[in-house]
């Protein structure tokens, strides 16, 4: 078999970590050495936003990848009150998993800002953006700054 040089596809990850995202997390930190996460932004939805980045940040743990900064992003929907899913998810949003603290970086800006700085410097090398839960970070991080667009590869949506 032979070797070949694959470029990783730089992505940021936007989600909302209930029992779905947790393994979606778990997936794309996995070592198959294609992809270069960039940053895991978190959003309120399955749960409040304290439980999403702490899950987050739990799977970081669980896949030993402690060189992935998890940013805690918007903490309610723009438009409407947060509705969230603990009876899918459980309580914690990852119901069945023991909860610890975690030990993974917490990033020290707003996701937003992640977001938006990463896409303004990303015009040589867009980054594909991975929507995994309620859209309240990329929305916004458009309304600051819409020539950011120009730093998008492409955008998976998950729904």
């Amino acid at each position: 078999m032979e070797n070949y040089l694959v470029e990783r596809l730089p992505i940021i990850i936007d989600c909302d970590p209930g029992q779905d995202d947790a393994i979606a997390l778990l997936l794309a930190m996995a070592p198959a050495h294609e992809l270069e996460i960039l940053g895991i932004t978190t959003v309120a939805g399955n749960v409040r936003l304290d439980l999403t980045t702490r899950n987050a940040r739990l799977m970081c743990d669980i896949a030993s990848r402690d060189d992935i900064a998890v940013y805690a992003g918007c903490d309610k929907p723009l438009k409407r009150q947060l509705v969230t899913a603990e009876k899918v998810h459980g309580l914690s949003g990852i119901g069945g998993i023991k909860v610890v603290e975690p030990r993974a970086a917490l990033g020290k800006i707003h996701a937003v800002d992640f977001i938006t700085k990463t896409l303004q410097r990303a015009v040589n090398v867009p980054v594909t953006l991975v929507l995994m839960g309620p859209l309240t970070n990329i929305a916004t991080a458009f309304e600051m700054d819409p020539s950011i667009t120009a730093g998008i590869a492409e955008i998976v949506l998950m729904g």
